[in-house]
C-alpha cells in the first residue's frame, strides 16, 4: 500500500489512555469505503476519532488492503508516545525529511518491529496476522504468546473461526494456530484487533457504536485502488492532491509574480518513462484561483493521473451543467468543425455556515503537439486535438466533498484540464449562469473553453500549417487571448467569473509576449505563405492593435502595470514602417502600412481596410495620450491615402474591398461587420482631432451600412451604439442584432 497519512509530528502525538466515550451516536460517514454495514465500522470510526489510525486524502480508508509495518509503527507511536532517545535512524526506503523516519525509529527503539534488511525498515511491507500478534504482544507487554488477552480480542470475520474455537476443537496451542496458515492482516482486521485490545486493557473505557450516513456519489465516480500513489500539493489556500498508478515524485516549483496576480507552479514526475504533471495555481487580486493541470506523456504507454480537491464543512451542493443547452454547430463536417463544446458546469457549494462558493469546471483536452520548422530554423506550432472529455466525478462523505478530475494521456500526448475556484459566488444569480451557458452554446467558436496555463487553444482556419490529417488543428490565437465578451459582461453584470477571465487574459498576454517587443504570431497562415512566402513568426498589425487597446482601455481598472505602454510601443512601430519601406505609397505624403511584418523576411504584404483603420485609430489615440505629433502625422498619411482611393475602395454592390495589394489593385471579400465598426471608431476619433476627414469616412460608412441592409446581414450592438453617437442611426442595417462581429 503506497499511501499513509503521517503528517502529524511525533512530538505532538496523543496518548490514548482512560478515554471516556458515549455508548452510541449517529454520525456522518467519513470514508467512502466504510459503510454502515461494514463489519469493523465501529472500531475504525472510534480509532479514527482518537487519531490512532486514519484514512487518506481521497476520503478512503482501504479497509481490506494489507496492513503495513509503517501503519503499525504510526499507530503504536500515537498510543504510547515517543521514547526515542537517540537520533532517528536513516533508512534507504524512507525520505530522511519525512515523519515516517521518526515513527520507524520509535518502533525499532521500543522493539515493536525489526528492520526488514540492513538499512531498510520496510515501511510499506505487508504484515501477516502472526506478525501482528507478536508486535501487539510486545507493545502491550503481554506474555510471549499474548497471554490470555490476545486470544480473547482476536477478531472473528464471517466464516473465520476464532482462535479459542480452533484451540478447543483441534487442541492447538496458540503457537501452533499462528503458525498454521497465517494470512496477511488487513487494515480493518488491525483496527478490530487493536480496538478490542485497547478496550480489554482499559485504555478505551466505553466502546462506541456508530450509525453512518450514506455516501453521495456521481454516477461516474470510481473508488480508488490502494495500489495508487497519492501525494499532496503544498498549496495553502486549497487542499489539492494528485493520484496515479505510477509513482509520483516531486520535481520542481516556480513562483511567478505578475503584480496583479501570481502563479505557483508544481511539477511532478509520473513513473519512470518521462511523464510529468504540472499544476499551475494562478491566484488573482480578488483571491480567486485558476487551477491548470497539464499531463505530458512522451512515453509509449498511456498514463492516467487524477487531480483531487477536498472541501470541508459542506452542507449541500449543486452542479449546473452546460449541456442543458445545445451546441449550435454551423459546420457539420467533423473534419473541419470545431469539436470542442463548453465547460462541464458550475459547481455551487453551500457551506455549513450558509456561505456560497462556486467553481467553474472545464473539460479535459487530449492533444498532440505539432510543429513545422523552416529553412531559417523558425517554426510554426499548433496542436492536434484528439478528444475532449468530461473529467469530473465527485463524492460527498458527511460534510466533506471530494472532486476528482481524471487526466489520461496516451503516447506522445498532452492532456489539459482547468477550473476556476472562488470562495464566493462566481455569478450574481442563477439567471446569469444560465444566460452564459446559453450564449456559450450558441457562440461556442467565439468563446474560450480549452484553457491552459499558457493561454487558451482554439480551432484554427484551414489555411494554417502544420495541418493534421484529422483537420483538428488548434492554436493560440492572439485575439482570443483577450476576453472581449467577458469584459463587456463584467462591466454589465459585475460577475466575478468574468473578472477572473480578464485577469487571466493579462497573464496570458504577458506569458505569450515573454521578452519580445511585440506580440508575434506563432502559427503560419498558408494564405500569406502562398501570397508572399512568409511564415511564422510575424507581427500581425490587427492583433497588436487590439492588444494595445485592451491594455489601454481596461489595464488601469485591473491594476495592470504600465498599461499605456503597449499603446505607445505599437504606435512607434507603425510610425517606423515608412522609414523601413514597409508601406504601399499613394502620393508623397499618403500611404498605407502593410498588414504583416515578417521577423526575418524582407517583403511588403497587402493592406486591408480593417487593419489600416485600426492602426490609424491607435495613432490618433497615442497622439491624444502622449502629445507627440509624429503619431498624428502618420495617422494623417493613412487617412489621406483612404481619401485619395475612396471611390476605388467601394465595390459595385456597395461593400468595401478587403485589401489593396502592393501594386495597388483591390481584391477580397470584406468582413461583414468588423470594418463598419472600425469606420465608426475612426469617425469618432477624427471628430476630436480634424473634422476635414469626416466626409470620406461618412461616405464609406453609409455605403457599407447600405450593403449590409440590402443583404439583411444585421449589425452588432457596437455598430448600433456607434451610429447613434455620430448621428447616423438611420443607416442601421436591417437584420438581426448580434454580440460578435463577423
Amino acid at each position: 500500500m503506497n499511501k499513509w497519512n503521517t503528517m502529524i509530528v511525533l512530538a505532538t502525538l496523543l496518548c490514548c489512555f482512560s478515554i471516556h466515550t458515549v455508548s452510541a451516536q449517529t454520525v456522518d460517514t467519513k470514508y467512502i469505503d466504510v459503510s454502515d454495514d461494514h463489519w469493523a465500522k465501529n472500531e475504525i470510526m472510534q480509532l479514527d476519532e482518537m487519531k490512532i489510525i486514519t484514512g487518506d486524502y481521497d476520503m478512503q480508508f482501504y479497509p481490506e488492503e494489507p496492513l503495513t509495518k509503517g501503519q503499525i509503527a504510526v499507530s503504536l507511536s500515537k498510543i504510547f508516545g515517543s521514547t526515542l532517545q537517540n537520533k532517528p535512524v536513516r533508512f534507504t526506503d524512507i525520505n530522511s525529511n519525512s515523519d515516517k523516519t521518526l515513527f520507524a525509529s520509535n518502533a525499532l527503539e521500543n522493539d515493536w518491529l525489526q528492520m526488514a534488511a540492513p538499512g531498510t525498515f520496510g515501511f510499506e511491507d505487508p504484515m501477516t496476522e502472526r506478525e501482528l500478534w507478536d508486535t501487539l504482544a510486545i507493545a502491550f507487554k503481554l506474555t510471549k504468546h499474548g497471554g490470555s488477552i490476545l486470544p480473547k480480542v482476536w477478531p472473528a470475520r464471517g466464516d473465520q473461526v476464532t482462535l479459542q474455537t480452533i484451540s478447543t476443537v483441534h487442541h492447538m496451542t496458540t503457537e501452533e494456530f499462528l503458525t498454521y496458515g497465517s494470512p496477511l492482516a488487513t487494515r480493518a482486521f488491525f483496527s478490530k484487533a487493536l480496538h478490542n485490545l485497547l478496550v480489554e486493557t482499559n485504555r478505551i473505557k466505553q466502546p462506541k457504536t456508530y450509525t453512518l450516513s450514506t455516501v453521495k456519489k456521481s454516477v461516474n465516480y470510481r473508488t480508488g485502488d490502494a495500489s495508487l500513489y497519492l501525494g499532496s500539493v503544498p498549496f495553502q489556500s486549497h487542499p489539492i492532491y494528485i493520484r496515479s498508478e505510477e509513482p509520483i515524485t516531486y520535481k520542481d516549483f516556480k513562483r511567478i509574480d505578475y503584480g496583479f496576480s501570481h502563479d505557483e507552479e508544481y511539477t511532478y514526475s509520473v513513473g519512470e518513462d518521462g511523464a510529468t504533471i504540472t499544476l499551475t495555481v494562478r491566484e488573482f487580486a480578488n483571491d480567486d484561483v485558476f487551477v491548470f493541470s497539464e499531463l505530458r506523456n512522451p512515453s509509449s504507454t498511456a498514463v492516467t493521473v487524477d487531480v483531487l480537491q477536498k472541501e470541508t464543512n459542506v452542507a449541500s451542493f449543486d452542479l449546473y451543467r452546460f449541456d442543458r443547452y445545445p451546441i449550435m454547430r454551423l459546420n457539420k463536417d467533423t473534419v473541419n468543425a470545431d469539436i470542442t463544446s463548453y465547460p462541464t458546469g458550475v459547481l455551487r457549494i453551500i457551506t455549513t455556515d450558509g456561505s456560497v462558493q462556486e467553481r467553474m469546471i472545464g473539460q479535459s483536452y487530449q492533444s498532440k503537439e505539432l510543429s513545422m520548422r523552416y529553412d531559417n530554423d523558425e517554426q510554426s506550432v499548433t496542436r492536434e486535438l484528439i478528444s475532449e472529455q468530461e473529467s469530473l466525478s465527485y463524492a460527498m462523505v458527511g460534510n466533506n466533498f471530494l472532486s476528482v478530475y481524471a487526466l489520461q494521456a496516451n503516447a506522445d500526448e498532452v492532456t489539459d484540464h482547468w477550473y476556476v475556484d472562488s470562495k464566493q459566488q462566481l455569478f450574481q444569480s442563477k439567471k446569469n449562469i444560465f444566460n452564459w451557458m446559453r450564449e456559450t452554446g450558441q457562440n461556442h467558436r467565439k468563446r474560450n473553453n480549452w484553457y491552459t496555463a499558457t493561454g487558451p487553444y482554439n480551432k484554427l482556419a484551414e489555411s494554417t500549417e502544420p495541418m493534421p490529417a484529422s483537420g483538428q488543428n488548434y492554436g493560440r490565437s492572439l485575439l482570443m487571448l483577450k476576453e472581449d465578451r467577458a469584459l463587456t459582461l463584467y462591466h454589465k453584470q459585475k460577475d466575478r467569473y468574468f473578472e477572473d477571465l480578464i485577469y487571466n487574459s493579462f497573464v496570458n498576454l504577458t506569458n505569450f509576449k515573454k521578452d519580445k517587443a511585440y506580440w508575434e504570431t506563432e502559427v503560419t497562415s498558408t494564405y500569406l505563405k502562398h501570397l508572399y512566402d512568409i511564415h511564422a513568426p510575424f507581427i500581425d498589425t490587427r492583433f497588436n492593435e487590439q492588444i494595445a487597446l485592451f491594455y489601454y482601455n481596461v489595464g488601469k481598472e485591473f491594476t495592470i502595470p504600465s498599461a499605456s505602454e503597449p499603446l505607445r510601443k505599437y504606435a512607434d512601430l507603425l510610425v517606423s514602417q515608412k522609414r523601413k519601406g514597409n508601406t504601399i505609397n499613394v502620393t508623397r505624403d499618403a500611404y498605407y502600412i502593410a498588414d504583416y511584418f515578417p521577423i526575418n523576411q524582407q517583403v511588403t504584404t497587402h493592406s486591408s481596410m480593417n487593419h489600416m483603420l485600426g492602426g490609424m485609430n491607435i495613432l490618433i489615440m497615442a497622439y491624444q495620450e502622449f502629445g507627440d505629433s509624429k503619431y498624428l502625422q502618420t495617422a494623417r498619411s493613412i487617412q489621406r491615402a483612404i481619401s485619395y482611393d475612396k471611390t476605388r475602395w467601394i465595390r459595385e454592390n456597395g461593400d468595401i474591398w478587403y485589401r489593396i495589394s502592393p501594386d495597388r489593385t483591390f481584391a477580397g471579400d470584406d468582413y461583414l461587420h468588423l470594418t463598419l465598426e472600425d469606420l465608426i471608431d475612426s469617425y469618432q476619433l477624427w471628430q476630436q482631432v480634424d473634422t476635414s476627414y469626416l466626409p470620406t469616412l461618412k461616405q464609406l460608412i453609409i455605403s457599407k451600412a447600405n450593403f449590409l441592409s440590402h443583404e439583411k446581414l444585421g449589425y452588432t450592438t457596437k455598430i448600433k451604439h456607434g451610429l447613434t453617437n455620430i448621428g447616423l442611426l438611420k443607416y442601421l442595417p436591417k437584420g438581426d442584432e448580434v454580440t460578435d462581429a463577423l
